[in-house]
């Protein structure tokens, strides 16, 4: 059994913003991007910040055969 994880700080926006994502996105500013909305950021900008891509890629990590 492996466990990681993942996670992405922020803050609440004043209106939501943006037509990308589901959920929360219109909603949430992450702290990487102060002036947007997750569900304003492209796909590329929203997975390298994420939880479910930082916990992915740390799962990877791990899961990673030797060099």
């Amino acid at each position: 059994e492996h466990v990681v994880g993942g996670r992405c700080t922020g803050g609440v926006a004043d209106r939501p913003r943006g037509t990308g994502g589901f959920g929360y996105d219109p909603a949430f500013v992450p702290d990487e991007h102060p002036a947007s909305t997750m569900a304003e950021l492209t796909p590329a900008e929203k997975h390298a910040i994420s939880h479910r891509g930082r916990a992915f890629r740390a799962l990877a990590d791990m899961l990673a055969p030797p060099t």
